[in-house]
């Protein structure tokens, strides 16, 4: 469990497996960066002054280094995937090096694409969290993040989905949930959580109900401590679901109606349990929406939810008589007005956005990744491909050919595309970049074969889709008519980010 989740930790795996070489911690292709002592010709390797500060920043190797021994080795090292190597290679080398413990466990996160497609200043097609926190609120979008992207995959964002799922399961389901129960319990028994009775107006249902809160409850711990945050507000909001139907199905406004003692108890039955249900998924939830879950807290009159302690949640805690607050809508419905607020807003600031410089780290990471190779300190973009021009007679010149930027990529995963027999999903390491390629080699590679194996890629092809899959580049196979293709490689050990000349 040092690394997760499984797909990265092969990736590391992998790359340890092909073989580990000296690591040069010093640079003199550049000036900037922190001098060697001794050696103004070099400059530290921005890795390992970077990485460093996990512990400087703490006050390692100064006088006081309390803070150090208090705080390190670190639980979590939360990482994009593009820095595993970074983080479980070089890192853990760094730390052992030094005689340092190594921190309990890594996690990388993959990827936020913007239907489908990554984010890019170049493109236009950047979100700005402020535009959805004006029109939604920033619970909206945390949930929204944790419910619909596996945690450790990249994960596609729109704004028709984030409506869809804010109406879905906010405005219809847990909003609604707290509405139609307060209210109920505001009208009905004068703003008071009622006495669920235990023999007549008891029955099954309430016993089911109470069994799936309590499986909700020890799932969503579980899931929580495992980084599966999608699955564990899918389980709390199975018991959403749930209580919906068993709202509908005994239908306590009919209940109402009726002035006998028997009905009487069973309304108070319903609600109470109702009630409770909604105080479970409210707790669970909190972590993931505080303002929101917030509100309702206090709506069903318990003070400050902050002071709740998840561990010790059980069924039946919500006293008896409790004195309901102000009961107010907490997930207004989005419309489509919602959508087109959230695009105009992005659109106005698109003319203002212009690429950014790589930064220290970037460009460190590239130069570092590519030794004995031409230096990488800004890769040609692959938004404006560069496609040589053949004269009458089909032949290009060298200048044509110079434009096609080859380079020695390393698969670190691979896998089948889902419904399409011939494509492969891949990610390959640039060694400034990770790239996603969808190629047409299913049939002569088995996926697993492919990881840790060194292939030649054209890296400033323009992108493409393929079965919804955006494809960064190409790689290069040979194949006879009608033959399989057969991937380009070498003979000797070639660094990954070469260039091919």
């Amino acid at each position: 469990d040092f690394i997760r989740p499984e797909t990265r930790r092969n990736e590391v795996i992998a790359f340890v497996r092909s073989g580990l070489r000296d690591l040069s911690i010093s640079r003199s292709t550049f000036s900037w960066g922190i001098p060697v002592p001794d050696d103004p010709k070099h400059v530290i390797y921005v890795w390992l002054d970077a990485l460093a500060n996990y512990i400087t920043a703490l006050g390692y190797g100064s006088a006081d280094d309390s803070k150090c021994k208090k705080y390190w080795p670190a639980d979590v090292h939360m990482i994009g995937k593009e820095i595993v190597r970074f983080h479980c290679v070089y890192w853990p080398a760094f730390l052992l090096a030094a005689g340092l413990p190594l921190p309990n466990s890594i996690v990388a996160h993959g990827w936020l694409l913007f239907e489908e497609s990554k984010m890019s200043k170049s493109r236009g097609n950047i979100v700005r969290a402020e535009t959805i926190l004006d029109v939604l609120g920033a619970d909206a979008l945390r949930y929204f993040l944790l419910r619909e992207v596996v945690f450790g995959q990249d994960g596609s964002f729109s704004f028709d989905a984030l409506v869809q799922r804010y109406n879905s399961d906010l405005a219809n389901g847990l909003g609604n949930l707290a509405s139609r129960t307060l209210a109920m319990i505001t009208r009905y028994f004068r703003g008071e959580v009622p006495y669920p009775s235990q023999k007549a107006a008891h029955t099954a249902e309430e016993d089911l109900l109470a069994a799936l809160a309590k499986h909700t409850i020890s799932e969503f711990h579980d899931l929580f401590e495992q980084y599966q945050f999608s699955r564990a507000l899918e389980l709390a909001w199975a018991l959403v679901g749930a209580v919906d139907k068993y709202i509908v199905e005994n239908e306590p406004w009919a209940l109402a109606e009726k002035q006998d003692e028997n009905s009487r108890a069973r309304l108070a039955t319903v609600l109470y349990t109702s009630a409770e249900a909604l105080r479970i998924v409210t707790a669970l939830a909190h972590p993931v929406m505080p303002e929101a879950t917030a509100k309702i807290w206090s709506q069903l009159g318990l003070g400050d939810i902050r002071k709740v302690s998840l561990e010790n949640l059980r069924w039946g805690q919500l006293q008896l008589g409790t004195k309901l607050g102000k009961v107010e809508p907490v997930f207004p419905r989005a419309d489509k007005s919602a959508i087109e607020r959230m695009q105009k807003m992005e659109e106005q600031q698109r003319p203002a956005a212009t690429e950014a410089p790589p930064s220290a780290a970037s460009a460190g990471a590239s130069e570092g990744a590519t030794q004995g190779s031409v230096p990488l300190n800004r890769p040609v973009s692959p938004e404006t491909p560069a496609v040589p021009t053949a004269t009458s007679d089909g032949k290009i010149t060298i200048d044509d050919f110079a434009k096609v930027e080859l380079r020695v990529a390393q698969v670190k995963v691979a896998e089948k595309v889902k419904g399409a027999d011939k494509l492969l999903r891949l990610e390959v390491d640039l060694g400034y970049e990770m790239r996603q390629i969808v190629a047409g080699i299913a049939e002569a590679y088995a996926p697993e074969t492919l990881v840790g194996r060194k292939i030649v890629i054209i890296a400033n092809l323009a992108p493409r889709k393929l079965r919804g899959l955006e494809s960064n580049g190409m790689l290069l196979a040979a194949s006879l008519e009608g033959g399989k293709p057969v991937l380009a490689g070498f003979l000797e050990d070639v660094p990954v980010g070469a260039r091919l000349k």
